[in-house]
């Protein structure tokens, strides 16, 4: 299957430059070996400034990651209803995880760390919301684009691996799970929604140039 260059690299740019950023800065600080939302908040409050850089570079790779699947999606069929209320989806998505992230961030270091502790509790709640629109429109594009039948056998499988990304995390948010259990299957998803994704954007520049 080709696509255009912008929505091929998009889609390895967005989802490797996310992964690789998140592992960096939170395996980097310590940030993911706490658990405690007190603990937590102290290592953004102690690592603010490299926060504040890290996210606006996460920033741009989310945004990127989503314009790649909305790109796909057109690209796939323009017109289908269905593809249409899924890129719908991804906006507020988005929007809604980016704004969860700027209050994860906090308001800095001279605040009270209890007042960043708060922000975070709010953002777990926007974050949530942003990834169920972001599941269910993800699901929605892979599902399409398996049935139209226009896309190769290892294009279809790798959809399907997008496809069960989605359900997991959406599986993760409908039971109300938390704790080591949720962050392992969000964690498992992750990964294999990046090297779907990535291996979609590689598979379609590969075509280009055969």
């Amino acid at each position: 299957m080709q696509l255009q260059k912008s929505t091929a690299w998009s889609l390895i740019i967005g989802p490797l430059g996310l992964m690789v950023l998140m592992m960096a800065f939170g395996f980097g600080t310590g940030l993911f070996n706490t658990e405690e939302g007190t603990e937590h908040a102290q290592k953004m409050m102690d690592n603010y400034n490299l926060a504040r850089v890290a996210f606006v570079l996460i920033t741009m790779s989310a945004v990127l990651l989503v314009f790649g699947w909305i790109s796909f999606s057109r690209q796939i069929d323009p017109d289908d209803t269905a593809m249409s209320y899924a890129r719908l989806l991804l906006l507020p998505g988005i929007a809604l995880v980016i704004g969860g992230m700027a209050l994860w961030l906090g308001l800095g270091t001279d605040v009270e760390v209890g007042i960043n502790v708060t922000l975070g509790h709010v953002s777990d709640g926007l974050g949530a919301l942003g990834d169920t629109f972001l599941d269910v429109g993800i699901v929605i594009i892979a599902i399409v684009a398996i049935r139209k039948n226009v896309t190769t056998t290892l294009v279809k499988i790798l959809l399907a691996l997008v496809a069960l990304d989605g359900i997991l995390g959406l599986g993760v948010i409908v039971a109300g799970m938390e704790g080591s259990t949720a962050s392992d299957l969000d964690f498992f998803g992750w990964i294999i929604f990046t090297v779907a994704s990535v291996a979609i954007g590689i598979q379609s520049l590969r075509a280009k140039e055969s």
